[in-house]
């Protein structure tokens, strides 16, 4: 009776009604490298599979242009420049320890759904700070950890030299010889052991440099040139396969109607270091380029969202967080809170529920918005995106027509120009926060380099040669 009318109150969440949530996370995945966005030479069945039984969006972003702030964005729900957080991580700045990742206060979507009722793992790469004892991943609500707290790893972890823990331990005993593959076990392992509804980030690291892959995998593309082209090929077919063998589990278990499943991109693919695609995409990883910050997305849960559908409104992985709260039948704080003359926004994202199932026809946000000091900003508006790049003019693209990025129209509609600008400029004085640590001056001649690429924009046929790009500088 008690626990009946605890239920009644809405103390205890009501747990044979939410949904399993499984959040999947590429690692500097190309847009193009896709079979169902439109790759011609990688095979990826499974996820393709996953878009044409789920939804599948052409406008996603990411909250920044590379790995740890992205991150940072995706697991807090707010832009991380507002808690310091616009670098990939530098322990060589001189700054505090406690200042160098996602600030201890700053509660993660796994707080929030551990509160929930939900079991939480992170299975795979933290990359948002280890500094303090207080950043690790089981001190910011995650029950179980498996991976590594840096932003690489060898693929093929030896027992003497790795940098694996699993939860606080190290790991001394090799389970798994190629990681892909021990990702997969720990984090079905964990889904089995759930007594309740789980929550899974499954955080992989592929398909980001070390470029190394399996012997039967490389077998599969031999046919392409290049080594390093073959090699990435060979790591998104691992890949696809192990989301298959998750897709099994969930469907023997009986758990997939109910199972809120979300794959993404923590970035754009890397095209110079990796030879990934983003084509139709210009730019790569690093850059504010739609290539740097578009990437694929898709949501998959039959019993609540539509089949076959293909979602095409701009919006960002700040979202995952208010709809992963939603889906788990739960309300966020206020979103904005005021404490004398201080400010705070406490989240940025949108419940996508509601516009993922059409009841809201518009687009989640009335703009997109990034910024990494010293390195550029931009804001996207509908169909208009003003880029602002330290190393290059600034440019005015309509993403409509020229999704390339090949027209810019800076000098053309000064009145449009003006507009983005405000609302850029208003975006960043509402930022609570200064950066808490700069990158090394060294990225400053890679920004640059960002631009200058030629980069393909088609899709390269079946056996045809790809290195990424063109020419390397113009």
């Amino acid at each position: 009776m008690r626990l009946l009318f605890l239920l009644f109150l809405g103390i205890l969440p009501l747990r044979a009604n939410q949904p399993n949530i499984l959040m999947i996370l590429a690692d500097d995945m190309g847009y193009g490298d896709l079979g169902c966005y439109g790759s011609l030479q990688i095979e990826t069945p499974f996820l393709d599979k996953l878009a044409t039984a789920g939804i599948r969006c052409t406008d996603g972003y990411v909250c920044a242009n590379v790995c740890a702030p992205s991150r940072a964005g995706l697991l807090t729900g707010r832009h991380p420049q507002r808690f310091g957080f616009e670098h990939n991580l530098n322990k060589s700045f001189p700054t505090l320890p406690e200042r160098l990742g996602i600030p201890v206060g700053q509660k993660t979507i796994a707080d929030h759904l551990k509160k929930a009722g939900y079991r939480t793992s992170l299975i795979g790469k933290w990359h948002v700070g280890d500094s303090v004892p207080g950043m690790l991943p089981n001190a910011r609500g995650f029950d179980y950890f498996f991976g590594m707290h840096s932003g690489s790893h060898d693929y093929f972890p030896k027992a003497e030299k790795n940098k694996l823990f699993r939860n606080k331990s190290p790991i001394k005993k090799i389970e798994y010889p190629y990681l892909t593959d021990w990702f997969t076990h720990e984090a079905i392992g964990q889904m089995t052991l759930a007594k309740k509804p789980f929550f899974c980030f499954l955080s992989l690291n592929t398909p980001h440099t070390p470029m190394q892959a399996k012997e039967e995998d490389l077998a599969r593309f031999s046919h392409l040139k290049g080594k390093r082209r073959q090699t990435y090929a060979a790591m998104q077919w691992c890949m696809d396969l192990n989301i298959g063998k998750i897709l099994a589990h969930l469907k023997t278990t009986k758990q997939i109607e109910n199972t809120l499943i979300v794959f993404y991109s923590d970035n754009g693919g890397s095209v110079t270091a990796s030879h990934a695609c983003n084509a139709p995409l210009n730019g790569m990883k690093g850059s504010f380029l739609e290539g740097g910050i578009r990437v694929p997305f898709i949501f998959y849960w039959p019993k609540s969202l539509p089949s076959g559908k293909v979602f095409k409104h701009p919006f960002t992985s700040l979202d995952l967080l208010p709809t992963f709260v939603a889906a788990a039948g739960k309300t966020l704080p206020p979103r904005i809170t005021k404490k004398g003359r201080k400010r705070t926004i406490n989240y940025d994202g949108q419940n996508l529920l509601p516009f993922l199932r059409g009841e809201i026809t518009k687009a989640p946000h009335e703009a997109l918005f990034w910024r990494m000091t010293m390195r550029g900003a931009a804001i996207r508006e509908g169909n208009w995106k003003l880029l602002v790049n330290v190393h290059t003019p600034p440019a005015l693209y309509n993403l409509t027509e020229d999704i390339s990025e090949q027209r810019n129209l800076y000098q053309k509609m000064p009145a449009k120009v003006s507009d983005l600008w405000q609302k850029l400029n208003k975006w960043q004085e509402s930022l609570e926060d200064t950066p808490h640590w700069q990158e090394d001056p060294y990225w400053q001649g890679y920004n640059r380099k960002l631009y200058s690429h030629d980069y393909w924009l088609t899709q390269p046929a079946k056996n045809q040669e790809y290195h990424g790009v063109r020419e390397v500088g113009r």
